[in-house]
């Protein structure tokens, strides 16, 4: 597997999870990761115990660009070769990702997994290398897989299988959620995100006005450059007794129970999602979203009677919405009135948390995605 493991996000839950899933299932795995290793969001005593081998990129930084480099790949190469792999699977965008299936043995299988948007396609993007190096490709879901094909020009079948969150089912105790009607005005909505101008925390705060009267407070959880800006503009507008700004939220238990404490979850993110995993939580608490359809995130409203995924906006479709067209967000209302349609679903007792945690556990659950990519990386 390569990828990075440290630290928190999708990619690093996906491939630690993936690793033990194949463990577990009598495989021998190796991690190569070209990050430096840290302790937070990888337990090493957990990885010694069951048996993944982990190998980083030697970063000598002593030595100039060109020896690192060499250094670096005649390490990998001996490493790669001597674990002599039947399968090679990357995550994320590196050139070495991509150039990697030219050293393994002739027999290894190589398998890209995109994990973000499938968006991309400009010269310099690594995942080109992905087209002329690799056997296959899978996508987080089916527009993910769509959009691969499209721009980078793959030939092949390109299935969709989820990455595989932190399961909160093993990890937590999730809450057992209860069919429950929201009077209108007294819904309690969050977001949490890192606040980054393309997932629009800080235009959602702006749209106060219209969401005060279906809404009795929004909580906004996480940082990042726009939360200097969200606190500013609460203090500016004084509307701080029901919008509130809180900062990074917890992990593990506490960040469930903060969750679960929640109508509604928000998200009108407009970048190139992958499929957010804030949302799979969302759903494994019980507690209904409304978010954009960009990425992979229609798929989250399939067959989810639950959730409103709101249609993107004509100028999300192509890759401008990657970060240059943010700025035509500021007149769409399209997603205020997908809240509205929420908070009057639940108002209605329209909304099923019973339904849409189940929904997530035979979906999204770790011994659902298990065994999803046990029958397809072990499929010849």
């Amino acid at each position: 597997l390569f990828g990075t493991i440290s630290g928190q996000g999708g990619i690093q839950s996906h491939l630690r999870w993936l690793a033990k899933a194949l463990v577990e299932s009598q495989h021998e795995v190796l991690i190569i990761t070209t990050q430096p290793l840290t302790n937070k969001g990888f337990n090493w005593n957990e990885a010694n115990k069951i048996g993944v081998k982990v190998h980083q990129l030697d970063y000598d930084n002593s030595l100039n660009y060109f020896l690192r480099k060499i250094i670096q790949i005649r390490g990998l190469t001996k490493v790669v070769r001597r674990f002599a792999p039947d399968i090679y699977f990357g995550v994320g965008t590196s050139w070495y990702l991509s150039l990697l299936p030219w050293l393994f043995p002739k027999k290894a299988r190589s398998i890209f997994h995109e994990v973000m948007s499938g968006l991309g396609g400009r010269w310099r993007d690594s995942r080109w290398g992905v087209r002329w190096c690799f056997d296959d490709v899978v996508g987080q879901s089916s527009g993910v897989a769509k959009n691969f094909t499209e721009n980078f020009r793959w030939r092949k079948t390109v299935p969709a299988i989820p990455a595989i969150p932190e399961p909160l089912e093993i990890t937590a105790a999730l809450p057992q959620p209860m069919v429950k009607k929201v009077e209108s005005g007294t819904a309690k909505a969050a977001l949490f995100s890192r606040l980054a101008p393309w997932k629009k925390a800080l235009w959602l705060v702006q749209q106060w006005d219209d969401l005060k009267d279906v809404l009795s407070e929004l909580h906004i959880h996480g940082t990042g450059p726009e939360e200097s800006l969200i606190r500013a503009y609460i203090d500016e507008q004084g509307i701080g007794d029901r919008v509130k700004c809180f900062g990074r939220y917890p992990e593990g238990q506490a960040y469930v129970d903060l969750l679960s404490s929640y109508d509604l979850t928000l998200l009108p993110t407009v970048g190139a999602e992958g499929a957010p995993l804030v949302l799979l939580e969302s759903m494994a608490c019980g507690v209904p979203f409304v978010a954009y359809g960009v990425g992979g995130i229609p798929d989250y409203g399939t067959d989810n009677p639950n959730a409103i995924v709101v249609a993107p906006e004509p100028w999300m479709t192509n890759q401008a919405r990657e970060y240059a067209a943010v700025d035509q967000f500021q007149s769409v209302s399209a997603f205020v009135t997908g809240v509205k349609q929420m908070t009057q679903k639940l108002a209605q007792g329209e909304i099923n948390q019973v339904q849409l945690q189940q929904y997530y556990l035979n979906r999204y659950s770790y011994q659902v995605l298990k065994q999803a990519w046990l029958s397809y990386l072990c499929t010849p």
